[in-house]
């Protein structure tokens, strides 16, 4: 018995991980791959959700595949992918592409759909899982052939994706995760605070990325959330006599006003 309830807490989601789903946008979408493209992303919200994932409204996420398409920017996908997921406070983004083929018309209406995705860390802006899948399907109109196949194959991604999302989500909790710190105010304070936090069991390491002009950046693997880790930060600050004010967050990232 404790044997299968360790291996199916190993399979759960780690709580209130949220995801943006973002489809990819091409120049000349035809009305088949529009259609390919909602069932595919009904069909992974709906895997999602069952699992306990919390995903970013529609209208969010069509918001954002536009404003990627219109970008110019290097590398548009990952970076703007990450860019938006923070922005509507998701941990991760998964970024989609779908390629159809109506098949065989004229001797009865069938479809392929084939479809890959990228999961996106929103903090690091890094790849964690990239996969593809496939399904095909018949049906008595081609929207009804597309709209089969497309579930499908969304359903078969989403299987695929979200073992190399969990496995990454338990490999953060055993190893701990990467929390981004920024502090801008005097030095002596940030570094008395990075002395506090190496000494605090939760953390695992502490690492600083970037330092100059009253400002450090700081990359602390701890094995607890980030609100976690934000609340032992404020009660060790207090301790010192040192205010700290957040200025913002996002994702696992925070940036904090050394008063």
């Amino acid at each position: 018995m404790l044997a299968s309830a360790a291996a199916l807490a190993a399979q759960k989601p780690a709580d209130g991980e949220r995801l943006l789903l973002i489809r990819a946008v091409g120049g000349s979408a035809s009305e088949k791959e529009l259609a390919a493209q909602a069932g595919v992303y009904d069909s992974m919200v709906e895997y999602l959700t069952d699992r306990g994932y919390r995903v970013v409204d529609r209208a969010a996420a069509e918001k954002a595949a536009m404003q990627i398409a219109a970008t110019h920017e290097i590398d548009p996908v990952l970076n703007k992918a990450a860019s938006y997921g923070l922005t509507f406070l998701a941990e991760y983004s998964i970024h989609f592409k779908t390629s159809t083929i109506v098949k065989d018309p004229d001797k009865g209406i069938g479809a392929l759909v084939k479809v890959s995705a990228k999961i996106i860390d929103n903090t690091g802006a890094r790849i964690i899982s990239a996969k593809q899948a496939e399904a095909s399907s018949s049906g008595h109109s081609t929207e009804d052939a597309i709209e089969k196949a497309a579930r499908n194959a969304g359903k078969k991604l989403t299987e695929q994706l979200s073992k190399g999302l969990e496995q990454h989500i338990t490999q953060n909790g055993n190893e701990g995760r990467t929390v981004t710190m920024v502090f801008e105010g005097r030095e002596a304070q940030t570094e008395r605070l990075v002395s506090l936090l190496e000494k605090n069991k939760a953390v695992a390491a502490v690492k600083e990325v970037e330092a100059g002009g009253g400002k450090a950046t700081l990359e602390i693997i701890c094995k607890s959330r980030r609100d976690q880790l934000e609340r032992e930060l404020l009660r060790l600050a207090s301790q010192q006599g040192i205010q700290l004010q957040k200025i913002r967050s996002e994702g696992n990232r925070s940036t904090w006003k050394i008063r």
